[in-house]
């Protein structure tokens, strides 16, 4: 059963760190929160910023893990849960991509009403067996 959605702030940063160099978005944008059965959902429409313009985005944060589902001009699920590598696939207008997903761990804070306020993922992504980069996505949701 899901529950009537919130309107919602979130300030969502991520920092991306490969042999090179490492780079870090933040924003704030927008975003609807709502309860379901088995945990809490967020979700957020895509900018120019994050380049996935076109592109809706759903965090879905239950007991075991964390997903991340995008769908529109950028389509993945990625699923984080500490200490396990996940397979996935990543659809961009350019093509699609088979990735691997180690998560190193995830924090997710709550408030008394059991809904979360942040979210803090630690993650390596592999592409064709190499570790292409270190991540970090965090994400504070505020009312």
């Amino acid at each position: 059963m899901t529950e009537e959605r919130k309107k919602v702030w979130l300030s969502i940063s991520g920092t991306v760190k490969n042999e090179e160099d490492k780079d870090t978005l933040e924003f704030l944008t927008e975003g609807d929160l709502y309860k379901e059965s088995d945990g809490s959902c967020v979700t957020y429409e895509e900018s120019e910023v994050s380049g996935m313009e076109g592109t809706v985005t759903t965090v879905r944060v239950d007991e075991q893990k964390v997903s991340v589902i995008r769908l529109g001009t950028t389509n993945s699920i990625m699923e984080f849960e500490s200490g396990k590598r996940n397979l996935t696939w990543y659809s961009t207008p350019y093509g699609d991509v088979t990735m691997g997903i180690l998560t190193k761990d995830v924090l997710v804070k709550y408030n008394e009403r059991k809904e979360p306020t942040k979210v803090m993922i630690d993650y390596n992504i592999e592409i064709e067996g190499i570790t292409n980069s270190q991540n970090v996505l965090n994400i504070k949701i505020s009312q």
